[in-house]
């Protein structure tokens, strides 16, 4: 094989060729990439960073959310308790009321009852005097009848 001069010449001209497309063409696609490499890179460990963020936040409003649910159904729990307390109260006071003023009626109606047959007795005491004096006449005396002989009925 021989080698002359335009051999070598093309050579030099190929690696000539080679580092000038280095320098203009190769060289800013590398450094575009890199500069994509590193933009890429960034923006993952960004998006990384607020995925990291956000998990956070959404326990952080779970456990918030789960907390009020506990606060709310404690004081739920607390206020119909009351409730129940309260309205048992207002029962018992209801039925207190109730059945003594149903204890206080009954005793107004025994003492009406009395009175009542007080007055009948008083009635037919003056009902028998009345007769008295119209079938004997003036001449009898009817002070003397006792109410207590008077039979009371059913």
């Amino acid at each position: 094989m021989e080698f002359d001069a335009t051999f070598i010449i093309a050579i030099i001209s190929f690696i000539v060729f080679l580092r000038k497309m280095d320098d203009h063409f190769f060289y800013p696609i590398y450094c575009a990439m890199s500069a994509r490499d590193t933009r890429v890179a960034k923006i993952y460990e960004s998006a990384e960073t607020i995925q990291k963020l956000s998990d956070k936040l959404l326990k952080e409003t779970q456990e918030g959310l789960k907390k009020s649910r506990d606060e709310a159904q404690a004081v739920i729990a607390e206020k119909t308790k009351e409730f129940k307390l309260q309205r048992t109260q207002a029962i018992a006071e209801y039925r207190e009321e109730f059945f003594g003023n149903i204890a206080k009626e009954k005793e107004e109606l025994r003492n009406s009852a009395i009175d009542a047959k007080e007055l009948l007795k008083d009635n037919i005491v003056d009902l028998a005097k009345g007769i008295s004096y119209k079938l004997l006449g003036d001449n009898i005396d009817a002070s003397h009848i006792d109410k207590s002989q008077i039979r009371e009925g059913n």
